[in-house]
């Protein structure tokens, strides 16, 4: 069974896109220390997912990560 956001388009939860996802995901894989949350298993799909990623590159990491925020930030 699909979530409800997969099966009606909930429009809460627009999606990423794809630039975005890859690029969230290379950053959540680069910055381990910034995702001490993360599931080995989850995805960027949504851009909350990716504002997420934005929010703790910010929170948790260093200069670069902070780089790594803003260039993230602006492909959503």
């Amino acid at each position: 069974m699909k979530p409800e956001s997969q099966i009606a388009g909930n429009p809460d939860r627009p999606p990423a896109s794809p630039d975005a996802v890859a690029l969230a995901m290379a950053l959540v894989e680069r910055f381990p220390g910034c995702f001490w949350f993360w599931h080995p298993e989850a995805r960027v799909r949504h851009v909350d997912d990716a504002r997420l990623v934005v929010e703790h590159l910010r929170e948790y990491g260093d200069k670069r990560a902070w780089a790594a925020a803003k260039e993230l930030a602006r492909c959503l």
